[in-house]
């Protein structure tokens, strides 16, 4: 499967070389996701390696753009200009040249901290560091890898370069920056929920924060994920599903349940109607959100009447109407049929 549909001008033969900072560290992440997103069970120990280094690239790219767009002299390895060219003081026309020697990805990650004031936690300084020390050894000498070791590390780092793209360099761009970038963020997102260990490492952060939500966390229809928590608003913590509960709600109907649209009623009409979505009005909040049949992670071996919109599920149904309904002492019929019953 290709992630780079439809083509991009740097893939048409002939074309200028252009590779502004965001864009050349996207694609060196496009590369990344071409080289472990893909239907085969396991990754290729040459596609793992050509992986490590491009992996290494984006993200020495994009965590220096980030000192640059604070002040360019902070990528410098010598950060006394007057010092960091030898016989010459350093210039903004030799930094644009790239004559000159840029910092260290230790350095990198200890400006980004003290100087800018980046959230870093030390595991994920730990991480790029460590992919960097892989990459060195690919590059320069060479390295045996047998325990999967080098697959973790790689998908760590996507891990954290993902959040780091969306909170604390992606927000920094100007809106033009920010739309010229969108298809290589959509491509990269797509396919990083391909990737095995990838979701993996993903899904075991998200467990602590999903726990407490068992009961409405349902399989994501984006990304078949078990990540979606439904309520206001509808999210799913592993990829940017809607938020829109109602839609949510058609989607897992229709792509995880496979429930067919409903047809309408015969008609004499001239003009047929429109089939419609294979969801109910919930009996609590009255949305168009309750879906028949849902599992939620509570409970994944027994489906439910789950409404996506006030988070409920329902195991009750009208002896009479069939109708989901929240029972009351015992009661076996909804209050629509008992209203009825009584002739009110």
């Amino acid at each position: 499967m290709s992630f780079r549909e439809p083509v991009r001008a740097a893939d048409e033969p002939g074309g200028a070389v252009d590779f502004p900072p965001v864009e050349n560290g996207l694609d060196y992440l496009l590369s990344v996701i071409e080289l472990l997103a893909h239907e085969q069970d396991e990754v290729t120990p040459r596609q793992l390696k050509y992986a490590v280094l491009h992996l290494q690239a984006a993200t020495e790219v994009l965590l220096k753009y980030r000192l640059y767009l604070e002040h360019w002299t902070l990528v410098l390895q010598n950060l006394d200009v007057a010092k960091a060219k030898p016989n010459k003081k350093m210039t903004r026309a030799f930094f644009s040249g790239g004559d000159f020697i840029s910092c260290t990805p230790l350095e990198t990650v200890e400006r980004l901290r003290s100087v800018i004031g980046l959230d870093i936690s030390d595991d994920e300084q730990k991480q790029i560091l460590d992919l960097a020390k892989s990459r060195n050894a690919l590059q320069h000498y060479g390295m045996t890898d047998t325990d999967g070791t080098i697959e973790s590390r790689t998908a760590e780092v996507l891990d954290f370069l993902v959040r780091f793209l969306d909170d604390c360099l992606l927000p920094e761009l100007d809106p033009a920056d920010r739309e010229r970038v969108t298809e290589d963020m959509e491509r990269i997102r797509f396919g990083l929920t391909k990737i095995r260990s990838y979701i993996a490492r993903r899904m075991e952060r998200l467990k602590d924060q999903l726990a407490p939500d068992e009961k409405r966390t349902l399989q994501c229809p984006d990304c078949r994920q078990w990540a979606l928590l439904a309520g206001d608003p509808t999210s799913c913590l592993f990829c940017p599903a809607t938020t829109n509960s109602q839609l949510t709600a058609w989607n897992y109907a229709s792509a995880i349940l496979r429930l067919p649209w409903r047809s309408p009623p015969p008609t004499n009409d001239l003009f047929s109607q429109p089939s419609t979505p294979p969801v109910d009005p919930c009996p609590d909040c009255g949305a168009d959100t309750l879906v028949r049949g849902a599992v939620t992670a509570a409970a994944p071996e027994r489906p439910t009447n789950f409404c996506f919109n006030c988070a409920t599920a329902f195991t009750d149904l009208c002896e009479i109407c069939s109708q989901p309904f929240r029972a009351v002492d015992e009661q076996s019929t909804c209050g629509n049929c008992l209203s009825l019953g009584s002739g009110d």
